[in-house]
């Protein structure tokens, strides 16, 4: 997972100012579980933000934060779960294998199911399935739209951020343009934030 985020770095530069880390020790008394370490190291580097380019469609990645959020009055690594429970589960309420476009997943808080931590713009979503005690072995699964199609990977978070920017996972072509970057708008202390991290060099073909 650590060469993962190496190589994310040099994809993708990381925010030049620093960024409050987060509790993740509290995590497992607040909500039940471990995140996966991969996806904690790239929180405590990144932020919360979106890959993209400026005025171009966008990849958002989420994260838990102590402030206040407009759509939840939970905040911190509640805050995150709530979020999903009430925003992103209803959208699968009783859904079938065809809206999935393949195997038909539970939705977290179900045993076992699916947890979101990013999406973009297109309408394609990306989180972990909640299976066992052990996070670092949750895969990821990506749902894309148009047509829908349900695809899952046991690389983790980065790994399938990494297989997106380079174009080794099926995704959008945007992600692998010279002037996509991160943007980070949030961490554990603050939201509302609009840090840049521009590339010095070109996005590797």
């Amino acid at each position: 997972m650590a060469d993962y985020l190496d190589q994310l770095v040099r994809l993708l530069p990381p925010p030049p100012t620093p960024v409050a880390g987060l509790p993740w020790e509290r995590s497992r008394q607040h909500v039940g579980f471990d995140f996966p370490q991969d996806y904690q190291a790239f929180v405590d580097l990144y932020g919360g933000g979106h890959i993209g380019a400026a005025d171009g469609l966008r990849m958002f990645i989420y994260a838990p934060t102590s402030a206040s959020r407009i759509r939840t009055t939970s905040t911190g690594f509640k805050g995150f779960v709530d979020w999903h429970v009430a925003e992103m589960a209803p959208m699968f309420e009783g859904t079938d294998a065809d809206h999935w476009g393949g195997t038909l997943y539970p939705v977290y808080p179900e045993p076992g199911g699916l947890l979101t931590w990013g999406e973009n713009e297109q309408g394609d979503m990306f989180w972990w399935l909640t299976e066992g005690d052990d996070a670092d072995k949750w895969p990821v699964v990506m749902w894309a739209r148009g047509p829908a199609t349900t695809f899952r990977f046991e690389c983790g978070m980065t790994g399938l951020l990494h297989a997106l920017l380079v174009g080794s996972a099926p995704g959008p072509e945007w992600l692998r343009t010279p002037e996509t970057h991160w943007t980070m708008t949030s961490d554990w202390q603050r939201t509302g934030l609009d840090v840049s991290c521009l590339r010095s060099t070109p996005h590797p073909t």
